[in-house]
């Protein structure tokens, strides 16, 4: 079933608001992506380990010029456009936040691959655009968490998969079903400044993808290989708190912008304490 009206529309309304600070960070770091980096020993600074992690999920499930890719929460389109680039391959984004599907289909005509990638306003737990059988993967990259149930976009992923598909999810997922209460409220001032539901537990993720019929179901854990650029977003969280609260006091800023920076915060905080883990999963039809 869809998601709700309300949990749609505030995570679209949280990507809109902050959008300037998603940009200031790009800008610094020139890349053009909304998710964490993949550090290892080629790449270490936080531009390389950004384009890194499309290239690690792109290697995962052996994406090429043939393949037909469904990247369900695109953000602006980096993950997307650098696959139409890279691999040559087609390349169809689904985002429920207008803005963002502007922006990304900007990138693809500053990219030069406007004739690979397309960008539709669909919900990817209930999609209205797409076909059954349509694609040969299916892509999502700290997008899923979005979903209240992921079981919802796992189902729709499997409809929209060919015979041969293959489905890549890269994510943050719980580590413990039931936290201790402080370390459930330490979690919601991450998951709520982001506006996100909740995450699943790897374990219930993988569950329901094998229930559903996917095969060869994999989850890699790489919190070693995201630790440096979410302890990055951390230490950036410090003077960009000072600064939203200034604006918000000058009118010019708002709350949801200094929960965003909260959430940069405590993402680190939960993550080095074990209460959330950083999976690739993914699988075969």
């Amino acid at each position: 079933m869809p998601q709700s009206v309300d949990t749609n529309k505030a995570v679209s309304q949280y990507y809109s608001t902050v959008h300037e600070l998603y940009q200031e960070s790009m800008d610094e770091y020139d890349h053009r992506s909304i998710h964490y980096g993949y550090f290892d020993a080629k790449h270490t600074s936080r531009d390389s380990a950004v384009e890194n992690m499309t290239r690690v999920l792109a290697e995962t499930v052996d994406i090429d010029a043939d393949d037909r890719v469904l990247h369900c929460g695109c953000g602006i389109g980096g993950p997307a456009t650098w696959i139409a680039k890279h691999r040559g391959a087609e390349v169809v984004g689904l985002n429920i936040t207008e803005s963002q599907l502007e922006h990304a289909r900007s990138l693809a005509e500053t990219r030069g691959v406007s004739d690979h990638a397309e960008f539709r306003y669909d919900d990817f737990t209930a999609m209205e655009t797409v076909d059954d059988n349509a694609f040969d993967v299916v892509w999502g990259l700290e997008a899923i968490c979005y979903a209240e149930n992921k079981r919802d976009f796992l189902e729709e992923a499997y409809r929209v998969l060919d015979d041969d598909g293959r489905i890549v999810v890269a994510d943050g997922y719980r580590s413990e079903r039931d936290l201790r209460e402080r370390d459930e409220q330490l979690m919601r001032k991450w998951l709520d400044g982001w506006k996100v539901p909740d995450l699943a537990h790897v374990d219930d993720f993988r569950a329901h993808m094998e229930d559903i019929g996917f095969e060869e179901v994999t989850a890699d854990n790489i919190d070693e290989h995201v630790l440096p650029f979410s302890r990055g977003t951390f230490m950036s969280s410090f003077p960009r708190y000072v600064l939203v609260k200034l604006r918000e006091q000058l009118g010019r800023g708002t709350p949801t912008e200094v929960a965003h920076v909260i959430a940069c915060h405590y993402q680190y905080r939960t993550l080095r304490q074990g209460l959330w883990s950083y999976n690739i999963v993914h699988g075969n039809v």
